[in-house]
Parts: C-alpha cells; sequence; structure tokens
C-alpha cells in the first residue's frame, strides 16, 4: 500500500465547517487517482469517507437510483458506503442504505440490467422502483447530516494524518515515486487515448513544450475557407490549440493563426 493514512490538510481539520475536512479527503485521493495511483493503494479508512459522500451527493442529486446508476453497482463501492456509514455510526442511514440495496433484489438482475442500459430520465419505472426510499432517505438527513457524521469521523479516526497545505504537493510527489510500474501505467493510458490527444501530445513533443491539459473541443473553427474540429489546449508556454488536416496535424498559437509547429499524421 503507498498510502495508509487518511490525509487532509491542518487548514480543513481546524475549519468550523464540516464539509471540509471531508473535502480535504476527497481532493487528495483524487490527485492521486490523477497521478495513477489505484484505489487498492490507498487507506481504505479514507475510501470510506470518500464513498459515503459520493453516496451522498448522488442521492440528493438524483436518488438512490442515480447512486445505482453512476456507480454501475461497482461491487467495492456498494461495501465501502455500507462499511462508512457503519463505521461513522450513522444507524439510520444505515438502515435506509440496506433497505435500498433489498430494492435490487425485487428489481432481479434482469430488471437491473435494463435500467443499466437505459437513458435514466423520461419513462422509466426500473429507477422509480429504486427511488421508493428516497423520502426516507431525505428524513433520516434532517436529524442524521451524513456530512457532520463524516466530519467528525474523520478528526477522531487515528489514522488521520494531518498536513500544512503547502506540504501537499510535494507528500503527492513522494508518494508517485513509489509507484512500482508507474511508466506502464502512464503509456497504458497513453495507448488508450483518444487520436486527437495522441495528436496533441506529438506536437508539444515536436515544439518542445509540456501538455498541462486539453480544455476543449471546437467544430466550428475556420481554416483557409473550410471548416474544422479544433482542440484548444494549454501547455506550459501558453494557450494553443490543434487541427488535423488530411495529411497533417497543425499547432497554433491560442492568440493569433501562427503555426507553432506541424506533423505528418
Amino acid at each position: 500500500m503507498l498510502v495508509n493514512k487518511i490525509i487532509v490538510s491542518r487548514e480543513s481539520v481546524e475549519s468550523n465547517e464540516p464539509y471540509e475536512v471531508v473535502l480535504a479527503n476527497i481532493e487528495f485521493l483524487n490527485i492521486l487517482f490523477s497521478e495513477l495511483v489505484h484505489d487498492s493503494e490507498v487507506s481504505s479508512e479514507a475510501l470510506k469517507s470518500y464513498f459515503v459522500d459520493y453516496y451522498l451527493a448522488q442521492v440528493e442529486n438524483g436518488g438512490f437510483a442515480q447512486f445505482v446508476y453512476n456507480s454501475r453497482l461497482n461491487e467495492n463501492v456498494l461495501k465501502l458506503v455500507h462499511s462508512g456509514l457503519e463505521a461513522m455510526g450513522a444507524k439510520q442511514h444505515l438502515s435506509v442504505y440496506e433497505q435500498s440495496i433489498e430494492l435490487l433484489d425485487r428489481l432481479g438482475n434482469e430488471g437491473v440490467d435494463v435500467f443499466l442500459s437505459s437513458e435514466l430520465f423520461g419513462d422509466n419505472p426500473e429507477r422509480d422502483l429504486l427511488n421508493l426510499n428516497n423520502n426516507a432517505f431525505f428524513d433520516v438527513q434532517q436529524g442524521e447530516d451524513l456530512v457532520e457524521f463524516n466530519a467528525r469521523w474523520l478528526k477522531q479516526h487515528p489514522d488521520l494524518q494531518v498536513i500544512e497545505q503547502e506540504e501537499m504537493a510535494a507528500f503527492v510527489d513522494t508518494v508517485v515515486a513509489q509507484i512500482p510500474d508507474l511508466a506502464e501505467r502512464q503509456q497504458r493510458v497513453r495507448d488508450a487515448e483518444p487520436r486527437y490527444s495522441k495528436l496533441i501530445r506529438a506536437l508539444c513533443e515536436q515544439a518542445g513544450q509540456t501538455l498541462d491539459r486539453i480544455t476543449a473541443g471546437d467544430p466550428t473553427f475556420e481554416y483557409q475557407g473550410e471548416r474544422y474540429l479544433a482542440w484548444h489546449f494549454i501547455t506550459d508556454k501558453g494557450h494553443h490549440y490543434m487541427v488535423e488536416l488530411d495529411d497533417r496535424a497543425i499547432m497554433f498559437w491560442g492568440d493569433n493563426d501562427s503555426i507553432v509547429v506541424e506533423i505528418a499524421c
């Protein structure tokens, strides 16, 4: 395991807003995930808080059905929510959650498959069945606020490790440096990237620039009298965009039509 502690900032622990410490745990884990750390390599206790908050957000936004739909019934997520509610002492929420899980049995395997392949919105009897306990959830939330339960549990947890905000980046770098097969993970991600992303990376390499992020696609871009799909992206040198023609990809500066570099494709 790369991280066996719950990592949060000192500011979040000292804040009077309960959600700050919950959010700090979420943000730290999201950073690790973006750096290709696997969920099996971080604290399961941190994941309990992470997914209890995910469950809360999903149900508040679209009911238990949305939680099922967006989690795709990931077994590990379901278990972490259950064990998280139990560990936090949210007994009423745990009871409602267990009753909602039982609705999946009523739906049956075929009904679940139909639901997961549906559009979620509109006429959807499977969704409506899964949402039967929504009112019970919101009634319980009035007296058993999951944000408060989650925050209190985190702050009292023996595995909690508090780090100064300015030390977070260095701490993440230390964790990433311990990933045994980082190069292989990065290559798998690159191999799975869409064509436009691979072309942008190749253009940045040719230009000697470091890609930060791809921001948006623009289907209205015109070049030499023709309309193309342009992809905007940020490098260490600023904003750029890329256009793929029949036999080449072109990297432009973002603030004018000047070509930075082009490659055959």
